[in-house]
């Protein structure tokens, strides 16, 4: 009898492990929409084109820049600034997630 419920506890505290596991990578893909989104609103288009095209197709600044027709220089920029906008979301997002 007491093996069979020090069992039934060991396989309800997995299972609350599991679920917690869940929420944590729940938590963090959600920060990564949020972040898309919320920061998504605040890019230029050249912003946008610049970071989509270098970060999610992996296209080197001189290509984005030629199809862009904008100097690499500008195309740098605008990424960089891109990032900077984004990770200032990502922070803030983290933050309110973190207050529950």
């Amino acid at each position: 009898m007491k093996n069979n419920i020090e069992n039934e506890c060991f396989g309800y505290q997995n299972l609350i492990d599991e679920v917690e596991k869940e929420q944590e990578e729940i938590l963090k893909e959600l920060k990564y929409v949020l972040t898309g989104v919320v920061g998504g609103r605040e890019l230029s288009d050249q912003e946008f084109q610049c970071f989509y095209e270098r970060a999610v197709n992996k296209y080197p600044f001189a290509d984005i820049a030629f199809n862009l027709r904008i100097s690499e220089s500008a195309c740098k920029t605008y990424y960089n600034r891109a990032l900077k906008k984004l990770s200032k979301q990502a922070t803030l997002i983290t933050h309110l997630l973190r207050r529950k």
